[in-house]
C-alpha cells in the first residue's frame, strides 16, 4: 500500500495528535449489609425424591433420535422445550413466561458484511486492517459518497459540554472524532470534573453514535490509535459469525460508525492537521468545543446479510413460602441444547447436557413435592433450562439482559452441565464432582456447598478447575457465568471432559445415573440452604 510522506515536524505533530491517554477508573464502594442466618430444615426427605430411574427416563426422551441433537432454532430443540414444559405443567407449576407460557423466547442473530468498502480521496483501504466496522451495530447504508466532513472533537453531546455547535446544521455531515472524554490542562475530565473517573462518555462509543444519529450525522469516524489490538480482541464480533441476543434492531439507534487507523485519519484530515491539533488543544485549555471543516472525499459502502434463529428458555417457577423472602430468587440452571445433526450423524449430547437438564427437571419435581406438603423453600426457586449455550451461552445471556425476575433480587445461580460421566482422573471412583466458582463471589455459598455435601452426599469435591490459572477456564464456559458477570454468586457442577465430548458417541448407554443422582442431591441441598436461611448470602468477592 502506498504510504504518505511527511516531514519530521509534521510526523511529530501527527504522533501528538493521535496519542491517547488511558482512562483510569476506580470501583464505587458498596455498603455492606447486616446478615442474619438461620439453618434450613433437614432436606433428606426431599432429596430422596431424586432417583436414578427418573433421570434415566428424562434422558431417554432428550437423547432420542426424534430430537435430532436439540440444535437451537431447529425442530429438535423445540420438541425438547415442549417436553420440559410438559414436565413443569404436570408438576402444577404456574406458567410465568411469555404470553402465559413456560417459555422465554430468545431471538438470536448474526450479521456479516457482503460489502464493506472505504475509499478516501480515491485511495482504497482494507477492512480489518486499516479500519473496522461492527456488523451487528451498524446499519445497512449501501453506497454513500461523503464530502461534508468535520473534525468534531470527541463527539460528545452533553448539557455540560457538547461538540455540536448550535450554529451548525449537522444533518448529512460526517464527523471525525476521538474516543473517550477530553481532559483539561489540570488533567480533570471536562464533564465529570474528576481527575480519576470520567463521565459516561469516557467508556463506550455507542453513546456517541446515538448522539450523532439524533443530530442527523451521516457517518462517524472514530480514530483508534491501537487499531490492530482492537481488531484482534474483537474478532468474533467483527467477523459477524458470532450470534448475539437481539429483541430489536440496535443499529437503528446508531449512526454508521467506522473505527479508523492513524493512516486513514491523516488522509481525511490532510492539510488541516495543524488546525485539528490546535482545535484539540483549545478543547483542553478552555473546556469548550472546537471543530474544523475538512476537505476529504469519502466513499463508504456497507451492505450486510442477516441470519436469525429463534430459541427458548424454559422456566419452572416454585414460589417461595415466606411472604417477604419469596420476592428473592434462587436459580438452578442447565442448558438443554446440543449440536444437532451433521449429515446423517446425530449428536445426542447425553452428558452434554441431557444429564444436567434431566437433573434440573428432577430437582424441580422434588421441590414441588416439598411445596405441596407445606415444606417448600422460603425463597422462590427458578428451575431454568436454557438454549443457545452451544452457540455462545446465548440463552443465559439473553435472560440476564431481559430477566423475568429482577436481577438485583436474584440470590444465586446453581448450574449443572455434564454430570453423567466419570473422567479419566477419577476412573474407578465415580463419587466426585468438580466444583467451580462457588468462592469467586461469595464465601457464604462456598461454605454452604461444602456443608451440604458433608451433611447429605459425601462426594469428593474436586476444585482443580476452579483455579484461576487453570488453562481450561471452565468458569467462563457455561451458563452460570452470565449470572456471575452480573454480580450473582454462582456454583457450577461438572464431571470433566471425556473422549466423546462434542461427538456423536456422547450417548445414553455411557451415563452413570447413580452418580447423576448424587450430584443432583448436592445441587438441591445447596439451593435448599440458600433458599431457606434468614439472611441473603453475602457477595464478598469481585466480578471477573
Amino acid at each position: 500500500m502506498k504510504k504518505i510522506l511527511i516531514t519530521l515536524p509534521m510526523a511529530l505533530l501527527s504522533a501528538f495528535l493521535f496519542s491517547q491517554e488511558s482512562l483510569p477508573t476506580t470501583p464505587i464502594p458498596k455498603k455492606k449489609p447486616v446478615y442474619e442466618y438461620l439453618t434450613a430444615p433437614d432436606a433428606t426427605t426431599w432429596l430422596d425424591k431424586i432417583q436414578p430411574a427418573d433421570l434415566k427416563g428424562f434422558m431417554a426422551v432428550l437423547t432420542s433420535d426424534s430430537l435430532e441433537g436439540r440444535e437451537t432454532g431447529q425442530p429438535g430443540q423445540r420438541k425438547a422445550a415442549d417436553f420440559i414444559a410438559r414436565q413443569f405443567e404436570e408438576m402444577g407449576l404456574p406458567p410465568v413466561g411469555d404470553n402465559n407460557s413456560y417459555f422465554q423466547k430468545i431471538f438470536l442473530s448474526s450479521e456479516t458484511w457482503d460489502k464493506n468498502e472505504l475509499t478516501v480521496n480515491g485511495k482504497e483501504f482494507k477492512n480489518l486492517f486499516n479500519y473496522y466496522v461492527y456488523p451487528g451495530l451498524t446499519p445497512d447504508i449501501g453506497l454513500v459518497p461523503i464530502e461534508d466532513v468535520f473534525f468534531a472533537g470527541y463527539g460528545i453531546d452533553d448539557p455540560k459540554y457538547s461538540d455540536y455547535s448550535t450554529e451548525k446544521d449537522w444533518k448529512g455531515k460526517a464527523i471525525v472524532i476521538y474516543d473517550g472524554e477530553p481532559r483539561r490542562a489540570d488533567s480533570s475530565f471536562v464533564i465529570s470534573g474528576s481527575k480519576i473517573v470520567g463521565s459516561v462518555w469516557s467508556n463506550g462509543w455507542k453513546k456517541k453514535a446515538e448522539a450523532a444519529k439524533k443530530r442527523g450525522v451521516s457517518a462517524v469516524f472514530i480514530i483508534d490509535p491501537k487499531i490492530q489490538e482492537s481488531i484482534k480482541s474483537n474478532k468474533l464480533e467483527l467477523s459477524g459469525f458470532k450470534m448475539t441476543p437481539k429483541t430489536r434492531a440496535i443499529d437503528e439507534k446508531l449512526a454508521p460508525t467506522v473505527f479508523i487507523s492513524q493512516e486513514i485519519a491523516e488522509e481525511i484530515i490532510g492539510k488541516k492537521l495543524k488546525k485539528v491539533v490546535a482545535a484539540r488543544e483549545e478543547i483542553k485549555a478552555t473546556g469548550k468545543p472546537s471543530s474544523v471543516d475538512l476537505k476529504a472525499k469519502i466513499v463508504l459502502n456497507l451492505d450486510k446479510s442477516v441470519k436469525s434463529i429463534e430459541g427458548s428458555n424454559v422456566i419452572g417457577y416454585i414460589e417461595g413460602s415466606d411472604e417477604r423472602l419469596k420476592k428473592e430468587f434462587v436459580f438452578i440452571t442447565a442448558h438443554y441444547d446440543h449440536l444437532g445433526k451433521r449429515d446423517s450423524s446425530i449428536y445426542h449430547g447425553a452428558d452434554d447436557n441431557a444429564s444436567g437438564t434431566s437433573t434440573v427437571i428432577e430437582i424441580a419435581r422434588a421441590l414441588t413435592e416439598a411445596k405441596k406438603a407445606g415444606k417448600g423453600p422460603r425463597r422462590s426457586v427458578i428451575c431454568m433450562l436454557v438454549s443457545g449455550e452451544e452457540k455462545g451461552l446465548l440463552g443465559s445471556d439473553y435472560y440476564t439482559q431481559f430477566p423475568i425476575f429482577p436481577m438485583d433480587k436474584t440470590v444465586a445461580d446453581i448450574n449443572i452441565d455434564m454430570v453423567g460421566r466419570v473422567d479419566e482422573a477419577h476412573k474407578g471412583d465415580p463419587d466426585y464432582v468438580y466444583v467451580i466458582g462457588a468462592d469467586r463471589l461469595s464465601t457464604d455459598l462456598h461454605k454452604i456447598n461444602e456443608d451440604s455435601n458433608s451433611k447429605y452426599t459425601q462426594l469428593k469435591l474436586d476444585y482443580k478447575y476452579n483455579a484461576k490459572d487453570d488453562p481450561n477456564q471452565f468458569y467462563f464456559r457455561s451458563d452460570h457465568y452470565n449470572f456471575a458477570k452480573n454480580g450473582v454468586p454462582v456454583v457450577f457442577f461438572f464431571n470433566g471432559v471425556h473422549p466423546d465430548y462434542h461427538r456423536p458417541t456422547d450417548t445414553m448407554d455411557k451415563i452413570n445415573f447413580d452418580k447423576m443422582a448424587k450430584i443432583g442431591k448436592l445441587a438441591m441441598a445447596t439451593a435448599w440452604e440458600v433458599a431457606n436461611r434468614n439472611g441473603r448470602i453475602r457477595v464478598d468477592g469481585k466480578k471477573e
